[in-house]
């Protein structure tokens, strides 16, 4: 279908699609690229990036990750388990950027159940194999990779479970586990597995996704703001959705890209632009400039120049060996010389009021010197 669009839509000079695996993968990265942008799995990634640095070529990965949603305690239960449920059935959950697994506090774990099995049967009344908005797994080979995952589990199947090879169809299924070893926490599963693990608090929430994967693509928060501002405090990853899904990914603008593991770079909207260019610092430096450039042609011993230059080229910290930001000659002149601004607004109080002084008792002061010089006083 890509390959249809492209070839009917632009120009074949400029755009080109080639179909294949690994022969054809393997042929393109002898070439040399300006640029290689991948999107993929971290295995993969590896070997593009190694072939990559042969001759240098930068590279952008967008990888996918092992994504923790975090429903705490303070959480619209309902809402989460809607938003999260929609998360994992689009596409049939292939979706690098939806959670692969969910934390749930504890004490809102049975709501949260309970509300995901409400959820299913709204999005799909007659079941997901009798929908017609409901997808199918992309081949084979991916059917069986979630069969053998799910096999693999020691987590109980509390919604779903079921799935036909012939038809590809793989239904929703809501794992609850015992353990954070399990793997389909450990293992991104690309598909309709919709894993739950019960947590006593959000600390032990934040250790867990932390120690799952340091930096995943995405995270998924749900809660106060106080409690999705400590989940982002508190852990890396290459984009972010408070109280949904991977929102962050559907804004077109928006830059989106992993970090670490997850991947390098960003790309959409102007990030897209920037992604493919190189930005180019050009300086013209004018003849006349050279009075002012002379300090930097030697002789400097005796001449004063090596003092002139540093002074006009050594660029100092905006702030002092304890961390306090210090001020450029601007902020100087605002501040009056103090070192912070309640010292510069109690300078320019000073300054006020000596002005309002002088104004109101200005002429009787002249009166009593002129008074003075008189002999009258």
């Amino acid at each position: 279908m890509l390959q249809s669009i492209i070839a009917s839509s632009l120009d074949p000079t400029a755009y080109t699609l080639v179909q294949g695996a690994i022969p054809e993968s393997t042929a393109l990265l002898s070439e040399k690229w300006d640029k290689i942008f991948y999107t993929g799995g971290a295995s993969v990634a590896k070997i593009i990036a190694l072939k990559a640095a042969e001759t240098l070529t930068p590279v952008t990965l967008e990888l996918g990750g092992k994504n923790p949603a975090i429903v705490t305690a303070s959480a619209d239960v309902a809402l989460a388990a809607r938003r999260l449920l929609w998360a994992k059935t689009f596409n049939a959950g292939q979706v690098c950027v939806s959670q692969n697994y969910t934390l749930v506090d504890a004490s809102v774990l049975d709501a949260f159940l309970a509300a995901l099995a409400t959820s299913l049967s709204e999005f799909y009344p007659a079941g997901a194999r009798a929908s017609p908005d409901y997808g199918r797994i992309v081949n084979a080979t991916q059917f069986a990779r979630l069969e053998a995952l799910l096999a693999s589990t020691h987590g109980k199947i509390v919604l779903g479970g079921s799935s036909d090879r012939a038809s590809l169809f793989f239904e929703p299924t809501v794992i609850l586990l015992s353990s954070a070893d399990d793997p389909l926490l450990t293992t991104e599963s690309f598909g309709p597995l919709l894993p739950i693990l019960a947590v006593p608090d959000l600390s032990t929430a934040l250790r867990t996704a932390a120690r799952i994967s340091a930096t995943p693509l995405g995270v998924y928060a749900f809660g106060s703001a106080a409690d999705t501002s400590r989940v982002l405090d508190t852990l890396r990853s290459g984009g972010a959705t408070l109280n949904d899904g991977f929102n962050h990914a559907a804004v077109p603008t928006l830059a989106f890209g992993g970090v670490g593991e997850s991947g390098s770079g960003a790309y959409r909207g102007r990030a897209s632009f920037e992604c493919f260019s190189h930005r180019r610092s050009v300086v013209r430096t004018p003849a006349w400039l050279e009075l002012l450039l002379g300090v930097r042609y030697p002789p400097f011993e005796g001449t004063g120049k090596l003092k002139t230059f540093r002074r006009m080229a050594e660029l100092k910290p905006g702030f002092d060996r304890e961390g306090r930001a210090s001020a450029g000659w601007g902020a100087w002149v605002v501040l009056l010389g103090a070192g912070g601004v309640g010292k510069g607004l109690l300078r320019w109080l000073a300054v006020v009021l000596v002005a309002v002084g002088w104004q109101r008792f200005g002429d009787a002061a002249r009166g009593v010197w002129e008074g003075y010089r008189g002999g009258r006083v």
